[in-house]
């Protein structure tokens, strides 16, 4: 399989940027083909679907089912162009099913749960709420081969027992409560293994795998114990890189990789036990990790390990997302490291354990 990394620009969906995707951002597509409504969200909002392909292997795809996790949605974007583009060949082979925006409602607002406050992959089992009503009837409808289930992952995300942010991670979802080695699950291992070693060579030891737990509510593991081959693609975080766009394009090339690997039966020569040598994500990573900070607390002055993360807030006034430092975690943090780090042995300064901690700790930062 030749993979074109250096023609990323030439399909790239330019329009589509940022964190801040909505049912108004895809509808201004033109380099796609037509949407139709497969129905409505929890606040009435449409859910589009879209088709891509003539072939017979049915895919079924759906993404932002967490409404603020959109990364996954603009390289998906990105692979259809790709194939509507650079490598038309596969359109006679496949037929992709697609629901881009799952969860209209979150979205919108920016948050992982739809309208009613319900995370929707918790939901499969139950089907409380449209939207799980309107994926699981797709499902029916056209009876998939293959499911990808495409999702955000945090930047606490690290690689086993390394400093290195985990880019992209993937499950095979467990079928049942022994992690029996299904034929379906048998065949998602396969096809993640081709997308590591595909990948390995652009992002080497920056992707890892979820435990497997199984959990029936999940939308995957239901579908995987429905004999359906399903995928979960996880868009990490890399760098300094926000707004994820270095993380699209590799999750970008994952897509790509997937759907030729089931369309040419490339993933049959792999050995589905390579999947359990890419190693297991781990939480070891914050955004800033501050070490050795001088604290005064009144009473007695000590050295600590500071960790700062971001919450993600949406500015309604122009649409995009905002970065709110607050302080995590403090203490010994063992085997804890940041996307950004800080030294502060060597720094005479003394932070008092007050309100004012963070704003003073960030003015030694910037």
């Amino acid at each position: 399989m030749e993979l074109k990394f250096d023609k990323y620009n030439e399909f790239r969906i330019k329009s589509l940027f940022g964190r801040y995707i909505t049912n108004e951002s895809i509808l201004q597509l033109t380099e796609i083909p037509p949407y139709s409504e497969a129905g409505k969200s929890s606040n009435n909002l449409p859910i589009y679907y879209l088709k891509l392909g003539s072939g017979p292997i049915k895919i079924l795809i759906w993404s932002q089912m967490h409404g603020n996790e959109s990364t996954s949605t603009k390289a998906l974007f990105d692979a259809l162009s790709y194939f509507l583009h650079i490598d038309k060949k596969h359109l006679s082979d496949f037929t992709l099913h697609i629901i881009p925006i799952l969860n209209p409602d979150g979205a919108l607002l920016y948050t992982r749960e739809n309208f009613n406050k319900i995370d929707l992959n918790r939901d499969a089992s139950s089907l409380s709420q449209n939207e799980s009503v309107v994926l699981r009837d797709l499902y029916d409808k056209i009876k998939p081969h293959y499911c990808f289930n495409l999702h955000d992952q945090r930047s606490i995300y690290s690689v086993a027992d390394t400093n290195k942010p985990s880019v992209l991670s993937f499950l095979s979802p467990a079928s049942d409560t022994n992690k029996s080695e299904t034929n379906s699950r048998i065949t998602s291992m396969k096809v993640i293994s081709s997308i590591n070693k595909e990948l390995s060579s652009l992002i080497k030891g920056h992707m890892s795998r979820y435990k497997d737990d199984y959990n029936p509510n999940c939308v995957g593991d239901t579908f995987q114990s429905l004999n359906t081959p399903t995928l979960l693609f996880e868009s990490g975080h890399f760098d300094n890189d926000y707004n994820r766009e270095n993380t699209r394009k590799y999750m970008c090339f994952a897509l790509i990789t997937a759907i030729t690997s089931i369309t040419t039966n490339e993933y049959k020569k792999i050995d589905y036990s390579d999947y359990y040598k890419i190693p297991e994500n781990t939480t070891y990573l914050s955004d800033i990790f501050l070490r050795n900070v001088l604290i005064n607390t009144g009473i007695k002055e000590y050295r600590t390990n500071i960790s700062i993360m971001y919450k993600e807030v949406l500015d309604i006034s122009s649409n995009k997302i905002k970065l709110e430092p607050f302080i995590d975690k403090k203490g010994l943090l063992k085997n804890m490291f940041g996307h950004f780090e800080i030294d502060f042995t060597n720094n005479d300064g003394i932070f008092k354990n007050d309100d004012n901690l963070l704003n003073n700790l960030l003015k030694n930062i910037n």
